[in-house]
């Protein structure tokens, strides 16, 4: 099941699932502490009589708002006689809090009363051992809590030129352990039994009723996070006097100063593209901690897969995350990124597997140092990357004074170690895992990120005067390249392997897979665009990665077997590489808005994004269903990467490849 329209502020994070229900809240670093986990809130109504659990059938349109970190959902409900209702969900720039505005859009017939019931299931800390649920009469308000994460839940209706009112109704607290469902069962009559306080695995329901002369008066649910009692009870009493509707004026005003900030100039790029790409930097934006750490999604689903999450911070990802923020022109945060980078390394001079939001070294599944395994657990593009995207965001941005301290603690251990890792006798750098996380050995893609990094580590130090380090970068990268060209070809086809496959025996052995990565050998410098042994290489990567069937795509590489139905089934496609086939037909076609083959590649990832706006890792071939993580950043990262340069190409007179043709 996917997940869909955030909100954050940089340390609250939520986002909801396919019936709109709240499912992720991650709260105080973006992705690390999930007191949700996809357990999911529950939302029902009651009228005439009868009770509905809101499901996906009844949402009918859901998408951000207009330029404005804002989601929206339209509902309807044909078994209660036709009621349409909108929620608006945000989350307040200021404080930590999530907000719910709740508008009927039709009254009901007969003057009948309408009841919202609005339950909360909470797993506080990703565990829902010892928690406590109840009702604060003073405030009419649930609060649950454990240890130092508190969460307070309340509803407010705020009338023309008057103060909020309180909007709970009713309410009921209970456990949800053993036989028991769980305290929503109760709302099921239209009435709550008024149980104030439960504990261990507990949940909680309260309701808002709607009398006829309330009925077009909208009101907010919010979620109020804190560390302790007297912190929630205080926000709630500032929320009364800001009140949501300030709250919404304020977020949605700031969110389209930021979006409109730095607009796409093309007046021939869809309208439709844009705003993906507008949602994009949302997507971005969210999973973005204030600290710059970036993860790369947040979606508990995954948890099924592996009883792990993608909530950490890839080096990778975040490199291409926070290009993508300096392409639009957001070099700001791309900066707090880079920021973090010298504190990320570690002594032997390499970025680790991963991160999580606070910085701590994840997870990991790379073993090292044993017989048939690298010296070091590591992706090294992973640290390539890294010193790639500073160096472009430095010819953007020219930030001398913010990238020198990154120069000195990051970039010079970077590439030295990189400069020495390698193997004397080919020049390529010496075995770690591909970016796939799947392979040791030496992957075309990584010698390409290699190559880029230390291109990139010769131009920084030339620039801040050391000219023998660069002088050393400059060399090793010549010998990577050479490498390249001697290892990593075929020269019985003129294509590219994928890499050289580590063996048990610490032997490597060249792998012939198609693998979409290799479109590093363009992208970070390796090959001019009109080399012959990189175009046969791109068209044989396309004839080769096209998925059949009625969906299409591009597939990471062949008989790739991640979230794969079955043997006889096709590769899933994924939105990262068949963006990758597009940036090399824009770099290789002279005029990329008049390709049939990009406009067409473009439309299939605009497509996968649907209604809601929201690009997943990959899909099914045969459905054309979500799969694995969605949204996944690196896919939004990788559009607006491409729509970035589909704009810049399409102001530019002639196409760089003109004069050479």
């Amino acid at each position: 099941m996917s997940r869909f329209l955030p909100v954050a502020n940089g340390r609250l994070f939520v986002s909801f699932d396919e019936s709109h229900l709240l499912s992720e809240l991650t709260w105080p670093y973006v992705g690390l502490e999930n007191h949700v986990g996809g357990n999911g809130f529950r939302l029902g109504l009651f009228f005439s009589g009868k009770f509905v659990w809101v499901n996906s059938s009844h949402i009918r349109k859901r998408r951000y708002r207009s330029a404005v970190m804002v989601s929206e959902a339209s509902l309807f409900f044909p078994e209660l006689g036709g009621l349409e209702c909108v929620l608006t969900d945000w989350v307040d720039l200021d404080i930590d809090v999530h907000f719910r505005r709740v508008e009927l859009i039709n009254s009901p017939a007969d003057n009948e009363t309408v009841t919202f019931f609005f339950h909360q299931n909470f797993s506080i800390s990703h565990q829902d051992i010892g928690d406590t649920a109840m009702y604060l009469p003073q405030q009419e308000a649930l609060l649950h809590y454990k240890d130092q994460r508190y969460f307070l839940v309340g509803a407010l209706m705020e009338s023309p030129g008057r103060a909020v009112e309180n909007a709970m109704f009713e309410y009921a607290c209970g456990s949800r352990h053993g036989n028991r469902e769980g305290t929503w069962r109760d709302a099921e009559d239209g009435s709550l039994g008024g149980n104030p306080i439960a504990q261990g695995t507990v949940d909680s329901v309260f309701s808002v009723m709607l009398k006829p002369e309330k009925q077009n008066k909208p009101f907010s649910v919010l979620t109020i996070c804190g560390t302790s009692q007297s912190e929630v009870l205080s926000t709630y009493a500032k929320v009364k006097r800001k009140t949501p509707e300030r709250s919404l004026s304020q977020t949605s005003g700031f969110w389209k100063l930021w979006i409109t900030s730095h607009p796409l100039a093309s007046q021939a790029i869809p309208s439709e593209w844009i705003r993906l790409y507008e949602t994009s930097l949302f997507l971005i934006r969210t999973h973005m901690g204030k600290s710059g750490s970036i993860v790369a999604a947040i979606d508990s689903v995954s948890l099924n897969y592996s009883r792990d999450t993608y909530s950490y911070l890839w080096p990778r990802d975040g490199a291409l995350i926070a290009h993508a923020l300096d392409k639009a022109g957001l070099g700001d945060l791309s900066r707090r990124f880079y920021e973090l980078l010298p504190t990320l390394i570690c002594e032997e001079g390499f970025l680790a597997h991963k991160y999580h939001p606070n910085l701590s070294i994840g997870s990991s599944w790379h073993p090292s140092g044993v017989v048939g395994a690298p010296a070091y657990p590591i992706q090294e593009d992973e640290t390539a990357l890294c010193i790639w995207a500073l160096w472009e965001h430095f010819k953007k941005y020219r930030d001398l004074d913010s990238i020198r301290p990154i120069f000195q603690g990051f970039v010079l251990p970077a590439a030295r170690f990189m400069a020495k890792f390698r193997n004397p006798a080919t020049g390529l750098p010496l075995p770690s895992y591909d970016l796939w996380e799947e392979r040791a050995g030496v992957s075309t893609h990584t010698a390409a990120t290699v190559y880029g990094g230390l291109k990139a580590a010769a131009s920084f130090s030339t620039g801040f005067g050391d000219p023998s380090e660069a002088r050393y970068f400059e060399q090793a990268a010549i010998e990577v390249k050479e490498g390249i060209l001697r290892y990593l070809l075929n020269e019985t086809t003129g294509c590219f392997y994928r890499g050289l496959v580590l063996g048990k025996d610490g032997e490597t052995f060249p792998d012939p897979t198609p693998d979409a990565s290799m479109y590093a050998l363009f992208e970070y410098g390796v090959l001019p665009l009109q080399d012959i042994r990189l175009i046969r290489t791109m068209d044989w990567l396309f004839e080769s990665l096209w998925t059949p069937g009625p969906i299409g795509g591009v597939a990471r590489y062949s008989n790739d077997h991640y979230y794969r139905s079955g043997d006889h089934q096709p590769s899933n496609p994924w939105v990262i590489s068949t963006l990758w086939m597009a940036r090399w037909f824009m770099r290789s076609t002279p005029s990329p808005l008049e390709s049939a083959q990009v406009m067409s590649l473009l439309s299939w990832v605009f497509e996968r994004a649907g209604g809601s706006g929201m690009l997943p890792e990959q899909v099914d071939p045969v459905t054309g269903d979500r799969l694995s993580v969605s949204p996944l950043v690196w896919s939004h990262a990788e559009w607006v990467i491409t729509l970035m340069e589909l704009d810049s190409i399409s102001q530019v007179e002639p196409h760089p490849w003109e004069g050479n043709l």
